[in-house]
């Protein structure tokens, strides 16, 4: 028997298993609050209704299809929630993938136009990557893309929101935020992601910072931010440079 066929069959055994549980103690209940003694009573006056048998059947029956509409619908939302979960994650990170932040982003300007509260992006890339790769293996280059999302998310505010841009590249949106701040924390990141690999290989980031201004566009914004992270990668990398 393969393996869907066993969680199905043990699925099928457990539901068995608990519906017979529910309605002993259903059952039980009803006899310690001297209810199941009112319902026979209730038979005994009303003989021509014939509900010796019906009764029980009744609430076994409706007490198990209770318990089926309630297990059918948590899976419902189970399954509609992972999806959804699929359709907004990167695969490799588990960060936010570059579809659900451009609906945060979209989301957040509205909310920057709308009440001038000020917000950040920095973006965020790996130097030379493609030694890395060469050297210790596409194995090894994925294991550091995971290593630097997970700096990202322990390392932001939980009202940031981190997201895998591109191949090698990320984004982050940081609500409520000024650019002297956020040149700070990119600074930080820069530094804990720095070190030294195997074989003398360097493992560095280059960041660009930029906040949002009324004067540009959403698209602007990025673009700012897009053009810091370039001259800092053309300056060498490994550095932070703002689009002032």
């Amino acid at each position: 028997m393969d393996r869907p066929k066993r969680q199905r069959k043990k699925k099928l055994v457990f539901d068995i298993v608990l519906i017979l549980l529910l309605n002993a103690f259903f059952w039980i209940f009803l006899r310690e609050r001297d209810l199941l003694e009112q319902l026979n009573l209730f038979v005994r006056n009303h003989p021509h209704y014939h509900l010796e048998q019906a009764i029980p059947l009744v609430f076994t029956a409706l007490l198990s299809l209770l318990y089926f509409v309630i297990r059918r619908w948590r899976e419902g939302m189970s399954l509609a929630n992972s999806a959804a979960q699929r359709i907004s994650t990167d695969a490799l990170t588990k960060l936010y993938n570059r579809r659900a932040l451009e609906s945060k982003l979209s989301i957040e300007w509205e909310r920057f136009i709308r009440y001038k509260a000020p917000f950040c992006l920095m973006m965020l890339d790996i130097d030379d990557f493609k030694v890395i790769n060469t050297q210790l293996g596409n194995q090894e280059g994925d294991r550091i893309i995971i290593n630097i999302a997970e700096i990202l998310l322990n390392n932001t505010r939980k009202t940031d929101f981190c997201a895998r841009w591109g191949g090698t590249e990320f984004l982050i949106l940081c609500p409520v935020s000024e650019l002297q701040a956020i040149s700070v924390l990119a600074e930080r990141l820069r530094g804990d992601i720095y070190r030294l690999l195997k074989g003398g290989v360097e493992l560095s980031v280059s960041l660009g910072v930029a906040q949002a201004d009324p004067k540009k566009s959403l698209e602007g914004l990025i673009k700012s931010t897009d053009l810091a992270l370039h001259k800092a990668k053309k300056t060498g990398g490994n550095c932070v440079l703002s689009s002032e």
